[in-house]
């Protein structure tokens, strides 16, 4: 990157002004007041997801200790011990009509319908913010039970690349064209109220 001070030197010198002038003309093309949402990305049994950031409390090793409790749902792993309290693990391939996994992943601790859970995932994405015009209605083409939880969809504009490690165990951007896929936004709401109700 060249330095701004160093290229006008070596050409010519500019009035403060003038430098004002170019940088405010620089930054009028930004629409600072688009509102955002913040986003925590993740995937379950290949697909891709996202909760709302102001949902999700913290983000857990997928490695704690899951204790089984007797007569709890099916989508109930078991609880956990998080400092001094006992916080339940749910899964959501039942509900969202996903295959089983045996991922370990991460834990997400969401607060959703009056009560606070940790959602298994498989891989934890990003956390990023996005403009809420980004974010699209759900398409009808959306199975009937994925429907109900779904708040929006998203697609990035730009590609991420992933990192994998080659056979010299250096780190290497591979461009995948996958990761430009759609990625559902859940609504933590709906899916804590049927998570409550035995749906899933």
């Amino acid at each position: 990157m060249t330095d701004y001070s160093q290229q006008n030197s070596e050409t010519q010198r500019i009035s403060l002004d003038e430098a004002l002038a170019h940088q405010s003309d620089d930054l009028s093309i930004i629409d600072v007041d688009e509102p955002c949402q913040q986003l925590v990305l993740f995937r379950i049994a290949n697909q891709r997801f996202a909760l709302p950031g102001s949902a999700v409390n913290e983000i857990l090793s997928g490695d704690q200790p899951v204790y089984f409790v007797p007569g709890l749902p099916a989508s109930t792993e078991g609880v956990i011990h998080l400092r001094g309290n006992i916080e339940s693990v749910i899964t959501l391939q039942a509900l969202l009509d996903l295959p089983p996994t045996e991922q370990t992943g991460m834990l997400l601790l969401v607060t959703a319908a009056g009560i606070r859970s940790a959602i298994r995932i498989d891989y934890l994405d990003d956390v990023c913010d996005t403009p809420v015009s980004a974010l699209k209605p759900a398409p009808d083409t959306l199975s009937s039970q994925l429907k109900p939880y779904v708040s929006a969809l998203w697609q990035p504009e730009t590609t991420f690349d992933e990192e994998v490690s080659d056979a010299t165990g250096d780190n290497t951007e591979v461009p995948s064209a996958h990761n430009r896929a759609a990625t559902v936004l859940l609504n933590p709401e709906a899916l804590f109220n049927a998570y409550q109700q035995g749906l899933g």
